[in-house]
């Protein structure tokens, strides 16, 4: 007999982990430009200026939020339908903010953020409101069949 694979599952658990995965790359980069005294790698990817006492003191609490966000999307994933409005929380605000802002730097003429700065954000926004959508249905047909039976 073959197996049937559950298209909508698969989409749910991968906004789950598109958004988990995002924050972990993330809280990684700004833990070690945060933590680091002198240049790295990281100022160098993003063309991050060096750290001062402000910019530290939103980094704490970006870091923070980063790492919380990771725990709290993985725990989601662990009950994918039942903890479905955890994609909804994630998607809006959070990444709708994500790609304001990005837009946002474009308009004013950042030169380091471009239009493929919005791209990734855009595909988790659109995989996490599908996937959500995707879990209240399955939410209601299970609820539809419990009190049918």
């Amino acid at each position: 007999m073959e197996k049937k694979i559950d298209w909508k599952m698969i989409i749910i658990r991968v906004g789950y982990w598109s958004g988990a995965i995002l924050d972990l790359l993330s809280a990684i980069a700004s833990t070690i430009y945060m933590l680091s005294p002198n240049p790295t790698f990281i100022d160098n990817i993003f063309g991050w200026e060096p750290i001062n006492d402000m910019s530290f003191m939103l980094l704490i609490t970006e870091c923070s939020l980063m790492w919380g966000w990771t725990v709290l999307l993985i725990w989601g994933v662990r009950k994918p339908i039942e903890r479905r409005d955890v994609l909804l929380l994630t998607a809006i605000p959070v990444v709708f903010l994500i790609i304001s802002f990005n837009v946002v730097a474009i308009i004013q003429g950042n030169s380091y953020w471009t239009i493929g700065r919005i791209l990734p954000p855009t595909i988790v926004i659109i995989i996490m409101i599908i996937g959500y959508i995707f879990a209240k249905q399955i939410t209601k047909k299970e609820i539809g069949i419990s009190t049918n039976s």
